[in-house]
């Protein structure tokens, strides 16, 4: 079975599993019991914003059929999400437990029933490793991952493990001070990433996602840099620049649906890594030609990137004396106002990040 069969069967699961938490229709009372049709968590995850689900579920009444045990299951797993992205951390890890119980409960029937429990368990199985790397508990990351690896070699994968898992162990491994055996794991996903492919049209909505091949490469040549390895970490963003350019020039004029990876992302990520490891370096003639450049991107606009690159230019300019240009690009990096907004968790960060 191919990897994109997998992913097109955790779509298929998700939404055949449950249509969200509707309407528990008491008959026997003659009663209703209507969930509000308000989104929860929005516009931001907000700590506790998941509990007006947990409320509805305790209320409504036990599932009679297997449509209805489905409905319970998909919910207490898209509400371990919400949890975790509020950053109820503790919450989370107990929802994640009750849904893994319910999964273990639920008897699936048909042709695909092995494989549809299987894919559940999956999916909870990434929720829970995600917010052990995101708690620092590292080896407990790496239970959830063996456990998972064991599914997927019971599918017969003959690819190996996706690649967002491969980065998920590696930073597990890099957290537990394993960074020579990541490092084998990360060198064998360098040359399975492809950075001329098409990205999906959409993606799922529970369970595994598509990894960017640019942003897998970003993490790969920062850990490179943590470990004292520069050359080796310019060599492959140097590289990757360049295969992203040759692929924009030569994409369809039709647009297609996703779009290519190269085209996803800030444009100028790649130069902006190398001017810090540059300036790193103190090798500042090569890192000033690649910050003018970022700087001149149409496409940055405020947020992290722009202030960054200003501060990063400014503090060439005052090794370089020019002290008043480094304090006019500061002045200018501290006027950008930057809209409040709500950042997804990355549960690599602390182990496996980026540069900036």
């Amino acid at each position: 079975m191919k990897k994109r069969t997998l992913y097109s069967l955790i779509v298929l699961l998700a939404f055949g599993i449950s249509s969200q938490a509707q309407a528990a229709d008491n008959t026997k009372n003659n009663q209703k019991t209507q969930f509000d049709d308000s989104p929860v968590c929005e516009p931001v995850p907000v700590s506790k914003c998941w509990k007006r689900l947990a409320d509805y579920l305790e209320k409504a009444k036990p599932p009679q059929n297997e449509r209805e045990f489905g409905d319970q299951l998909l919910s207490y797993i898209m509400m371990a999400k919400l949890a975790y992205w509020a950053r109820d951390f503790s919450d989370a890890k107990e929802i994640n437990r009750l849904a893994l119980d319910l999964s273990k409960k639920r008897k699936f029937t048909g042709r695909d029933a092995d494989m549809s429990a299987s894919i559940v368990g999956i999916m909870i199985n990434i929720n829970l490793a995600n917010l052990a790397l995101s708690t620092r508990g590292y080896t407990e990351a790496l239970g959830y991952l063996d456990q998972y690896s064991s599914i997927w070699e019971k599918l017969g994968e003959p690819d190996g493990e996706p690649d967002e898992l491969v980065l998920m162990r590696c930073a597990a491994l890099i957290g537990l001070q394993r960074a020579s055996e990541a490092e084998v794991l990360l060198e064998q996903l360098l040359k399975k990433l492809n950075f001329s492919g098409r990205a999906p049209w959409e993606a799922n909505p529970i369970g595994l996602e598509p990894v960017n091949p640019y942003e897998s490469g970003r993490r790969i040549a920062a850990h490179f840099v943590r470990e004292g390895k520069h050359e080796k970490a310019l060599a492959l963003l140097q590289t990757m620049e360049e295969r992203r350019t040759q692929t924009i020039s030569q994409m369809p004029k039709d647009p297609v649906a996703g779009g290519y990876w190269a085209t996803h992302g800030e444009p100028t990520a790649l130069l902006d890594d190398q001017a810090a490891i540059y300036l790193k370096l103190r090798r500042d003639t090569e890192a000033e030609p690649l910050l003018r450049a970022s700087l001149l991107v149409p496409e940055k606009k405020s947020g992290k990137k722009l202030p960054l690159v200003l501060t990063r230019l400014a503090e060439l300019s005052r090794r370089k004396g020019q002290i008043t240009e480094a304090d006019a690009l500061m002045l200018r990096a501290k006027a950008i106002t930057r809209q409040e907004q709500w950042e997804k968790i990355d549960p690599l960060a602390s182990t496996l990040g980026y540069l900036d």
